[in-house]
C-alpha cells in the first residue's frame, strides 16, 4: 500500500514538473493602448466613433482617461470621447494617448476626409500565428483567426499541422493579452482535439481584442503553450 502511494506521489511530481517545463511564471507585460476600430477614410459630413482600450501591466483591460486629438481640425474634429466629425476635404492624424502614473502611451494613424465616398475601416479580416510549446509535452501547429461577415463572431481555425499530447490533464485553450496568465482571459474551453485541423467560433469578440492563444494545464494552473496572434 505504501509502495503504491509513493508511486502515485512520484507520478504526480513528474507530471507537475513536466507540465511546467522551463516556463517561468511572470505576469508582467508591457502596457498597451489599442485602438480597436481604426479607419482610413471618412466622407463629409459623416461622424465615426472610435473605441480604444488600455491594457495594464498584467494584460487586463483597465479604465483610464484616453485623450483624443486631431492634427488638422479644419478637416476633422474629434471630441473627448473619440467621436470624429468630418468637416472638409483633407487629411488629419488622429491620435489617442494615455498618461497614467509612469505610463505614457500614444497611438496614431492618418484619416483622409473626402467630399464623397464611404467609411473605410482599417481592420484586419484575418490574423495568424504559430503554437509553441512551453513544456516538455508535444504541442505544435499553426492557426488563423478570421472576423466573420455580418456578425461580431470570430473563427479560430487550427490547421492540419497541429499536434498535441493526450497525456496532459485538463488542457484548456484561452484567448488572452498576457501569455503568462489566464486572469482576464476568455476561456475557449477544454481541448478535445489533439491532432489535425479543427475550429472554434468565438461569439461577440473583435479581432483586435486579444493578442495570444494560451494553452493552459488547468489542474496545475500553468501554461503549456502559446501562439501570438499576428497581423
Amino acid at each position: 500500500m505504501i509502495r503504491k502511494c509513493t508511486y502515485f506521489l512520484m507520478s504526480l511530481f513528474i507530471l507537475f514538473t513536466s507540465c511546467i517545463g522551463e516556463d517561468i511564471i511572470n505576469d508582467f507585460v508591457e502596457p498597451e493602448l489599442r485602438i480597436i476600430n481604426p479607419i482610413s477614410s471618412l466622407p463629409v459630413p459623416e461622424t465615426y466613433q472610435f473605441n480604444a482600450t488600455y491594457f495594464n501591466t498584467i494584460g487586463i483591460e483597465e479604465e483610464t482617461t484616453i485623450t483624443w486629438n486631431s492634427s488638422n481640425t479644419s478637416s476633422a474634429t474629434i471630441n473627448t470621447s473619440g467621436l470624429l466629425t468630418a468637416v472638409a476635404e483633407g487629411t488629419t492624424t488622429i491620435s489617442a494617448s494615455v498618461q497614467n502614473n509612469d505610463v505614457s502611451l500614444i497611438e496614431s494613424f492618418t484619416v483622409t476626409i473626402s467630399e464623397d465616398g464611404t467609411v473605410i475601416i482599417e481592420e484586419p479580416v484575418i490574423k495568424s500565428g504559430t503554437i509553441v510549446t512551453t513544456s516538455s509535452y508535444l504541442l505544435t501547429g499553426t492557426f488563423t483567426i478570421e472576423a466573420q461577415d455580418n456578425s461580431n463572431d470570430l473563427l479560430i481555425s487550427v490547421n492540419s499541422d497541429y499536434e498535441a499530447t493526450t497525456s496532459l490533464p485538463g488542457l484548456y485553450l484561452y484567448l488572452t493579452n498576457n501569455p503568462n496568465s489566464i486572469s482576464g482571459a476568455y476561456s475557449v474551453g477544454p481541448v478535445s482535439v489533439f491532432n489535425g485541423a479543427h475550429s472554434y467560433v468565438i461569439p461577440g469578440t473583435n479581432i483586435n481584442d486579444y493578442t495570444y492563444l494560451l494553452y493552459w494545464c488547468q489542474p496545475f494552473g500553468v501554461k503549456v503553450g502559446t501562439g501570438e496572434i499576428l497581423d
